[in-house]
């Protein structure tokens, strides 16, 4: 009797293959400890302040305190909370940015079309509407240049322009 491979009976019988290993973990859980110590970092304590309200420190040394702190810091869920927690207030930041930037925006609009705006006012509307970065109609555009010439040949250069511009007095 040979040993021969058997074929897969799934692909023959038309049934999805046998289940896979999960590659993922499950979501890590905090403790209460844990979350209270989330909880007091995002308020703003500090890592060690923060690790003192979570946990009982009372006898511990300063420096096992930090060192504790520290490692909580490092844990992945936490670190994954706190950048989670990060994120959201940047984007709450930009968001309330771009709000306020297009309310002004609306408010400078609104001024420069009112009939019963002065001219003045409409005047100066429009000039800020002009700088607006997207449209940048007063923007002065600077061009740099660079050359190859040797500091002595720039200084020659320019003591050339000066002594044109000056008239050749000096």
């Amino acid at each position: 009797m040979t040993d021969k491979k058997k074929p897969d009976l799934y692909i023959i019988e038309g049934d999805s293959p046998p289940p896979k290993a999960k590659a993922t973990a499950k979501k890590r859980r905090l403790t209460a400890k844990q979350e209270r110590f989330v909880a007091e970092v995002i308020k703003g304590s500090t890592q060690a302040d923060a690790y003192r309200t979570a946990y009982e420190a009372k006898g511990m040394k300063p420096s096992a305190i930090y060192t504790e702190a520290s490692l909580l810091m490092g844990h992945p869920e936490i670190a994954r909370r706190l950048q989670a927690n990060r994120d959201s207030i940047e984007r709450s930041a930009v968001s309330s940015a771009l709000s306020r930037r297009r309310w002004i925006v609306e408010r400078l609009e609104a001024l420069a079309q009112d009939p019963d705006t002065s001219d003045a006012v409409v005047c100066r509307s429009l000039e800020l509407l002009g700088k607006d970065s997207q449209v940048r109609l007063f923007t002065s555009v600077i061009e740099t240049s660079s050359s190859n010439e040797s500091p002595q040949q720039v200084k020659a250069e320019l003591e050339r322009k000066l002594t044109s511009l000056l008239g050749g007095s000096g």
